[in-house]
């Protein structure tokens, strides 16, 4: 009777042992299957290629805007601007640098990335073209590499296309967006894309207000500021164009927008000092 009893207390044990190594089995699995395994991609501001220097802040921002189109793909995780900024001040570097593939790579290694995603914008009579590639930073490698075209005023299909091709590429799934459905959805870079289609297709006012629902989402969105100063520019209203890029210059004196936001300014007093001085005379 004590062995049988023996032999149960035996049985009983190795089950709890299977029992425990099981569920170890599965933790280890759920951890391998967990945000560590994201892909990390650095994103570097698009190059332009374009004689008219009106599209520099395009390509600038084209970059985020992918990653906007981009933001819901759990299995992707990207390197915030502000990150990449840090790493560049910190070892030294500028952003012109990053052209040299060893170079490259050294700040995705820094950065904890596995790919970092560049690319070239050109625009022809209102005809946009951007290319991107994504550069494997433990090979120095370029994975992949692919483009997309459309009219300039009509961002978001260009950009959801080249997204697309890219998730595609990686084997991942992209989630629908739809334009209406920029209005329902957090992310400040949907807004400010569509506040730069509203732009080129020569809507200020409602690019303005594109502009500035970016700018509540994400109060230090420079480009978002850098955009309304432009459109308030182009509307001739230069007190409220300045008011803008004063405070683009203010926070962002070394900004690589800095130098145009400054030519802007001085034409800005220029109309002013005009205006004040014709009301004087009457």
């Amino acid at each position: 009777m004590r062995r049988s009893t023996g032999i149960h207390l035996w049985f009983a044990s190795v089950l709890v042992l299977c029992a425990i190594l099981a569920m170890s089995l599965r933790v280890a699995k759920a951890a391998d299957e967990g945000p560590e395994k994201r892909i990390v991609v650095a994103v570097l501001p698009f190059e332009h290629s374009s004689k008219d220097r009106h599209y520099e802040p395009l390509a600038e921002s084209m970059g985020d805007m992918i990653v906007a189109c981009l933001a819901n793909v759990e299995e992707l995780t990207f390197v915030e601007r502000a990150e990449l900024d840090k790493v560049l001040k910190e070892h030294e570097l500028s952003l012109s640098g990053l052209a040299d593939p060893k170079t490259k790579a050294r700040v995705g290694r820094l950065l904890g990335a596995k790919y970092i995603l560049t690319g070239g914008v050109i625009v022809i009579e209102k005809k946009l073209k951007v290319n991107a590639h994504l550069f494997e930073v433990e090979t120095t490698r370029v994975a992949w590499s692919d483009g997309a075209e459309g009219k300039v005023e009509k961002l978001l299909p260009v950009v959801r296309e080249l997204a697309a091709k890219l998730a595609n590429d990686l084997d991942l799934k992209l989630p629908e967006l739809k334009e209406e459905d920029i209005d329902k959805s957090p992310e400040a870079n949907l807004h400010f894309m569509r506040g730069l289609g509203y732009y080129y297709a020569n809507m200020l006012d409602h690019a303005i207000a594109e502009f500035m629902k970016a700018l509540a989402l994400k109060p230090d969105m420079l480009r978002a500021r850098y955009w309304i100063g432009t459109c308030y520019f182009d509307e001739k209203e230069y007190k409220h164009a300045r008011i803008e890029f004063d405070r683009f210059v203010l926070e962002f004196p070394k900004h690589e927008l800095a130098p145009r936001v400054k030519e802007m300014l001085d034409v800005c007093a220029s109309h002013i000092e005009e205006i004040e001085s014709g009301a004087e005379g009457e």
